[in-house]
């Protein structure tokens, strides 16, 4: 009875608190910036050591080093080396964040190099998708900052780049779409328009993709192929996504094996590129029976399980894919505001500095204030008395202003450029959050 009493409370306890930190902390996406815990552990140090994204890439695995190092990543080398390359591979991620670099793999034949061998750097993607650094919320980790609790793209990243997850209890499985549609989703939504199918779509897959009639979640993927009826053969010119070469392969060498087909010619190497030749009979029957795309295997499906974290960190499972735009967009918006908060801030700060700096010149050109051989102490005292600003505490932005700037020239300068930063600061305190929004949604449409 104890044992039975004991293995209840593991169970329980135990095991479940596990299971949910394997979930929130290692397995499942964010749907607020798509990334799993550990690869956002990638991308901030990523971002550390590319700035400037034309600097130079480094090898797979002098990055995973970094990321142990640096990031207090804890699970091995070997699964991070595999996630880095899985980030970089372009077949994976419509938008990869991180751009790989020698052999790694595509569609048909997936196989990717040894890290040792393969580079990365941060992709341009990263600079173009996400955005609002400043207003990140950056983790502390044994005493030291680590990665924020999640980066804000413009985008719903979690529904561009396909991912796929296991863990207990729960899995994730979400297709890729085209970042032209999304955006046009977000805009739609953000403009109160009904949301358009969101289909499937990867950047190295050329067919086409259906819709289930009874399960809106569960996609079929269909090839292409032509038929030649007089010549008895089929041409094979692009197949679902989960065929790679080798394996389709071996799967027509077993129907010539079972003599479905006589045999074929594969001048497959990029691209698809397959002839299956048949007798015209048995060809002529199975078109007529509808058998072909059964043989050709042509058509597969993916039911997609919507299952992501929020910007809690706690497992949010959604109903479709359409869901993810609206709410992400929602979570998004409010940022915009926190954006133009934080620039009214900062340009009213700068207007001051600006305003103060052109005053204090103005007081020197016109005798009110002398400052040559003359204590700081005295300095401040007056600049208290005609009612000048501290700016962070102090007056160091003045007072550390080289003697030669301290002319007519450099005062109407500063004149110009406060008047200038005067009309910026105005325009963004009319602008509306939603419409910072639509004007980052419409620039990026742009270049996607």
């Amino acid at each position: 009875m104890k044992s039975i009493r004991y293995t209840s409370d593991f169970l329980n306890t135990e095991l479940k608190e596990y299971a949910m930190d394997i979930l929130e902390n290692r397995c499942i996406p964010s749907c607020i910036d798509s990334f799993k815990p550990s690869q956002r552990k990638v991308i901030y140090i990523a971002d550390k050591i590319w700035k400037n994204c034309n600097e130079k890439p480094i090898k797979v695995f002098m990055l995973t080093g970094r990321v142990a190092s640096e990031a207090y990543y804890h699970h091995g080398n070997q699964s991070m080396d595999a996630l880095i390359t899985n980030m970089g591979q372009k077949f994976k991620n419509n938008m990869p964040v991180l751009d790989g670099i020698g052999q790694y793999g595509s569609l048909r034949s997936r196989e990717a190099g040894a890290s040792r061998y393969i580079s990365t750097k941060l992709h341009p993607n990263f600079r173009l998708l996400y955005k609002d650094f400043e207003l990140l919320e950056n983790q502390i980790e044994e005493g030291v900052v680590v990665e924020p609790k999640w980066y804000l793209p413009i985008l719903p990243m979690v529904i561009i780049n396909s991912s796929k997850s296991i863990g207990m209890g729960f899995a994730s499985t979400i297709l890729g779409r085209n970042p032209k549609d999304v955006v046009n989703a977000c805009i739609d939504y953000l403009n109160g328009k009904k949301i358009k199918e969101l289909k499937p779509w990867l950047s190295e897959f050329s067919g086409t993709w259906t819709r289930d009639n009874d399960n809106k979640n569960k996609w079929y993927s269909k090839g292409i192929y032509t038929i030649n009826e007089k010549k008895g053969e089929v041409h094979v010119t692009e197949l679902p996504p989960s065929w790679e070469f080798e394996k389709y392969e071996s799967y027509l060498d077993s129907l010539v094996e079972k003599k479905v087909i006589k045999d074929y010619d594969n001048n497959s190497s990029s691209g698809v590129d397959y002839l299956l030749k048949f007798k015209k009979d048995e060809l002529k029957d199975l078109i007529a029976n509808s058998k072909l795309e059964t043989i050709l295997k042509i058509t597969d499906s993916d039911t997609e399980n919507l299952t992501t974290l929020d910007e809690n960190e706690k497992l949010k499972i959604f109903d479709c894919v359409e869901d993810i735009v609206k709410y992400f967009v929602d979570f998004r918006l409010g940022f915009y505001q926190k954006r133009k908060d934080y620039l009214i801030e900062k340009l009213s700060k700068e207007l001051r500095v600006l305003a103060f700096k052109a005053k204090f010149i103005k007081s020197i050109i016109d005798k009110k204030l002398v400052v040559n051989n003359v204590k700081k102490e005295v300095i401040i005292k007056w600049l208290d008395e005609n009612k000048f600003e501290k700016i962070d505490d102090s007056y160091n932005y003045l007072l550390n202003m080289p003697i030669y700037s301290l002319t007519n020239e450099r005062y109407m300068e500063l004149m110009k450029n406060a008047k200038d930063k005067k009309e910026e600061l105005d325009l963004i305190k009319e602008k509306e959050p939603k419409d910072m929004y639509l004007t980052d949604l419409n620039e990026l449409k742009k270049k996607v």
